[in-house]
């Protein structure tokens, strides 16, 4: 990346305290809640057959009708289920809207990850997480779909006010296009911001597209470096990045965050171990944001020291 370049088009980082609104502040103190965070697979079904996708090499029975999916979130209701945060996903969830409709109202924080194929309805209440894996031809080579890279750009144009962003799983065949493609979506204004994620090898699915540990580590120390350029338009925060690296990697996985505290629904309703990705995937080389997200906000030997290198920073830049 060309640093020159990138700060001509970075976004002033937001003040740091903004990052901790009082949910997050409550898991530093006390710890995640038991099933405040989770994922729903709306269908079992697809427009697409991406190289990368983890989701049809698991067992899916059926899927579950509307009216079966509000009687299980009223029972979860009585049970006394937080609903704190749902990312609805699939399959393509989008091909059943209507399931989202219904559940989005229990949910408190939701999210929508789509291949952005299809018209994105207009709740404005929800986090639209939409999956660009590179440049155009890198993307629809990998999504076996030409044209779709104009189709999601039409998607995102033809949006008004909604929160949208730009999904980038991290793969070997696409892995030189990350900082091209951050400083793309930098500058397209209906972008809110920018999440990376790796791929995580899945039984079934082709092995050579994880990166390797040691360009894994190069890529993950490149990203740190962009937050000081970018701000937040990188979801990333710098120690959930860190820790995705390979000497912090297993103290997260070994004891995942999201397979201890958060739930999995199956498209059929059934629980899915250890989480979305089905227990075909290799959690020791897990490239999922999630669980180190997770772990970021609760570690609170990481969480004091990069709060006190933040305060020294801004007393530093003060001075």
């Amino acid at each position: 990346m060309d640093n020159q370049q990138a700060t001509s088009v970075s976004r002033v980082p937001k003040p740091f305290f903004s990052l901790y609104n009082l949910a997050q502040f409550g898991f530093f103190l006390f710890g995640i809640p038991k099933n405040s965070f989770g994922s729903v697979d709306v269908t079992n079904q697809c427009n697409l057959r991406c190289d990368h996708c983890y989701f049809f090499e698991q067992d899916h029975a059926g899927q579950w009708s509307l009216e079966q999916w509000r009687e299980k979130f009223e029972w979860m209701k009585i049970e006394g289920f937080s609903f704190n945060q749902c990312t609805w996903v699939g399959g393509e969830p989008l091909l059943r809207p209507e399931i989202i409709e219904l559940g989005r109202h229990y949910f408190k924080y939701n999210t929508v990850t789509t291949n952005g194929s299809l018209p994105l309805p207009d709740w404005k209440d929800v986090s639209w997480y939409i999956s660009v894996d590179g440049s155009r031809h890198t993307h629809e080579r990998m999504r076996n779909l030409p044209g779709l890279y104009d189709t999601i750009k039409s998607t995102i144009a033809q949006s008004e006010g909604l929160k949208i962003t730009i999904a980038y799983c991290i793969t070997s065949q696409n892995c030189s296009e990350v900082f091209s493609s951050l400083e793309e979506w930098n500058m397209n204004p209906k972008i809110r911001n920018m999440v990376f994620s790796f791929f995580t090898p899945v039984a079934g699915v082709d092995d050579s597209l994880w990166l390797g540990w040691e360009e894994k580590d190069r890529l993950l120390e490149q990203l740190i470096e962009c937050k000081k350029v970018y701000g937040d338009f990188v979801v990333n925060s710098g120690r959930a990045l860190r820790l995705m690296k390979s000497d912090r990697a297993r103290s997260v996985t070994d004891r995942c965050p999201f397979a201890e505290k958060s739930f999995a629904l199956g498209p059929d309703g059934i629980m899915k171990e250890p989480c979305m990705l089905g227990p075909k995937a290799d959690c020791r080389r897990c490239g999922c944001v999630v669980p180190f997200y997770l772990k970021s906000l609760t570690d609170k030997k990481l969480v004091v020291s990069d709060v006190a290198s933040t305060i020294k920073a801004k007393f530093k830049n003060m001075l």
